[in-house]
C-alpha cells in the first residue's frame, strides 16, 4: 500500500504509475537512474515523466519558454472564451423587458449553447486527434469571430441565439483540448501549476468579462460585447497562426513511463548506460549517451503549416465514440460526476444574478450586477496561486515519500479543502440570500465558492491526464458532458428559487457537492486498482483500442 493507495497484484506496470523521484539509497541499492533525464535545480532528483525523445521537434524538448509563451496566448484566449459565454448575463433582466419574455425563458433558451458545446466536443475532439490540436485551436477562433460579428448585428432574440449557438461550437476545443495540449507540452512535475494558470485565466474570463460588460451594456448597449469580442478574436486568430505550433507528436512508446503495462524505466536506464542486456521492449530505440539529435529541426516557417498530416491512425467514428465508451471507466465516470456536479453550480449561479440582486433588497443597476463578479474573480486568482503550487508539490512530497513512485490518485488529496470549503460557500450562498443578509454576504460566499471549486478543478484534470495521457482529447471529451447537465439546470434554475426560495436550493447543491468531495475517498484507495482493471480487461481494451 502507497500512502493509502490500494497495491495491484495483476500487472508489473499499472498505467498512470511512474517512478518520479530517484531512489537509489545512500548504500547504493535500488535503480540507478542517475542517466535518465531529469528536471533541474531543487527537482534535480525527479525525473522526467514521460521521458523526451531524442528529436528536437519532440514538443517536450522545446525550451520552457517557448512552451510557457504558447500557454500564455492560449490562456489569453481561453479568458475571452470564458468572457463570452456570460457576458450579457448582467443584461437578462433588462432584455428579457425589452423582448417581452421571462427572465427563466430567456436564460434558459440562451442556455442551449451549453448544450451545443457539450455535444461539439466529441467532433472538435475527434478532429482534433486525428488532424492535431492547431487547426481546431484556429477553427475555434475563426467561429468566435464570426458569431461575435453576426451578434452584434442581431436585433431579435432568435438571431442572437442563432449566433450563440455558432459560438458554441468555437469554445467546444478550449473545453477539451487546452488540458490536452498541456500534457502534450510539459512533464508530470510541472503540470499542476500550468492547468492552475489555464484555470485562473478562465475564471478570470467568466467573472471579469461580466464586470465590464456590465458598464458595456448599461453605456453602450449588449450588442457592443460582441463587437469588442470580434476584434479581439480577429487579433488572436493571427497571434495564434504565428506562435502557437502543432503540439500532437508521436514518440517512441518506451519513452512513455507512465503508460502501458510494461515498465520501459530500467530499460531505459539500462540502454543509456550501454548495458548489454536483452530488452522486454523491442521497438526501444538505441539511446545514445550523448545529445546529439536523431533528426533535423523543423524549420519555423514549416511550424506554420496549419496541418501537419495525420496524428492518428483510427477512423473518425472510432475516435467520435470513443469518449462516450470512456464513460464506464471508473476513474472517467467518477471525474464526470466531480467536475460536472462541481463546476456546473458555478455555471448555475452566475446566470441567476441578475435574477436576485435586481430586486429588493438589493435593487442594484446592470453594472452593480456586473461588479458582482469582482468577489468570484479575486477567488479564482487566490485560488490558482494557491492550488498550482500546491498540486505540484504534492505531488513531488508524497512521491518521495513513496519510495520514489508516483500514483495519479495523489491529485485527489487537494478535494478534502473543497470539501470543507466548497460545502461552507454553497450553504452560505443560500441562507444569505434567504434572510435578506447584506449585500457583502452573499457575495463573499460566491467568491469563496469559485475559490474551493479550483481545487477540485484542478485535482481531476491533473488526475484524468496522468491516468490516460495517450487517450486525454477523448477522456475530457468524455467529463465535459457536463455541459448537457448545466444546460438542464440553466433551464428551470431560476424558477426552481422563484418557487422553493434560494435557502432550499443551494443546500441542495451544497450536500450534492460535498457527497461528490466523499467519494474521492474510495476513489483515492482502489484508483490503483481501477486502472490496473480498466488496462487488462477485454472490454476496456477494446474501447482503448477501438
Amino acid at each position: 500500500m502507497g500512502l493509502g493507495v490500494l497495491d495491484d497484484s495483476h500487472l508489473e506496470h499499472v498505467p498512470g504509475t511512474a517512478l518520479l523521484t530517484d531512489v537509489l539509497g545512500a548504500d547504493g541499492q535500488g535503480l540507478n537512474t542517475s542517466l535518465l533525464k531529469h528536471g533541474k535545480g531543487r527537482n534535480s532528483d525527479v525525473l522526467l515523466v514521460p521521458q523526451p525523445s531524442r528529436s528536437p521537434n519532440d514538443p517536450l524538448n522545446w525550451p520552457l519558454w517557448k512552451k510557457d509563451l504558447m500557454l500564455f496566448f492560449i490562456c489569453i484566449d481561453t479568458a475571452i472564451v470564458g468572457a463570452w459565454g456570460p457576458m450579457i448575463s448582467p443584461g437578462y433582466a433588462q432584455m428579457a423587458a425589452d423582448w417581452n419574455m421571462s427572465y427563466n425563458a430567456l436564460n434558459g433558451g440562451l442556455g442551449w449553447g451549453i448544450f451545443v458545446i457539450g455535444i461539439s466536443c466529441f467532433f472538435t475532439n475527434s478532429l482534433a486527434v486525428i488532424w492535431g490540436r492547431r487547426p481546431i485551436f484556429l477553427l475555434g477562433n475563426l467561429l468566435l469571430f464570426i458569431s461575435s460579428l453576426w451578434g452584434y448585428f442581431a436585433h431579435s432574440y432568435n438571431s442572437l441565439l442563432a449566433s450563440r449557438l455558432v459560438g458554441c461550437i468555437g469554445m467546444s476545443p478550449f473545453e477539451v483540448l487546452v488540458t490536452t495540449t498541456i500534457a502534450d507540452l510539459y512533464f508530470v512535475h510541472q503540470r499542476g501549476l500550468r492547468l492552475a494558470m489555464w484555470g485562473l485565466c478562465l475564471s478570470v474570463g467568466v467573472g471579469g468579462g461580466s464586470i465590464i460588460s456590465g458598464y458595456i451594456i448599461q453605456d453602450l448597449g449588449w450588442n457592443w460585447t460582441y463587437g469588442i469580442c470580434a476584434v479581439l478574436y480577429g487579433v488572436w486568430i493571427l497571434v495564434l497562426f504565428f506562435f502557437c505550433p502543432e503540439t500532437a507528436y508521436r514518440r517512441d512508446e518506451a519513452y512513455n513511463t507512465d503508460l502501458g503495462t510494461t515498465d520501459h524505466t530500467e530499460e531505459l536506464a539500462e540502454k543509456r548506460a550501454g548495458l548489454d542486456k536483452s530488452s522486454k521492449v523491442e521497438t526501444i530505440e538505441q539511446v545514445e549517451t550523448n545529445t546529439s539529435w536523431s533528426e533535423p529541426k523543423h524549420s519555423y516557417a514549416h511550424e506554420l503549416k496549419i496541418f501537419h498530416g495525420r496524428q492518428c491512425d483510427d477512423a473518425f467514428w472510432k475516435v467520435l465514440t470513443r469518449p462516450l465508451m470512456m464513460l464506464i471507466f471508473p476513474q472517467v465516470l467518477f471525474s464526470f460526476f466531480a467536475y460536472g456536479l462541481t463546476t456546473s453550480w458555478l455555471v448555475v449561479v452566475g446566470s441567476i444574478l441578475a435574477q436576485v440582486f435586481t430586486v429588493e433588497p438589493y435593487s442594484f443597476s446592470v453594472s452593480e450586477v456586473g461588479l458582482v463578479a469582482i468577489s468570484p474573480l479575486i477567488g479564482a486568482i487566490v485560488g490558482a496561486f494557491v492550488t498550482g503550487p500546491l498540486a505540484d508539490w504534492i505531488v513531488k512530497f508524497m512521491s518521495r515519500r513513496n519510495k520514489g513512485v508516483y500514483e495519479p490518485e495523489f491529485r485527489l488529496v487537494m478535494i478534502s479543502i473543497s470539501l470543507l470549503l466548497g460545502g461552507i460557500s454553497f450553504f452560505g450562498f443560500g441562507w444569505s440570500l434567504q434572510v435578506h443578509d447584506p449585500w457583502i454576504g452573499p457575495v463573499i460566499f460566491y467568491g469563496l465558492q469559485y475559490f474551493s471549486v479550483g481545487f477540485v478543478t484542478i485535482a481531476i484534470y491533473g488526475y484524468l491526464t496522468d491516468c490516460h495521457r495517450d487517450k486525454a482529447p477523448e477522456a475530457f471529451a468524455a467529463i465535459n458532458l457536463r455541459n448537457i447537465y448545466s444546460f438542464g439546470m440553466n433551464y428551470f434554475i431560476a424558477s426552481w428559487i422563484s418557487s422553493q426560495g434560494p435557502k432550499e436550493v443551494f443546500c441542495i447543491i451544497g450536500g450534492v457537492h460535498v457527497f461528490i468531495c466523499l467519494c474521492a475517498i474510495p476513489m483515492y484507495m482502489f484508483g490503483k486498482r481501477c486502472r490496473s482493471w480498466t488496462s487488462r480487461v477485454g472490454i476496456f481494451r477494446t474501447v482503448m483500442s477501438a
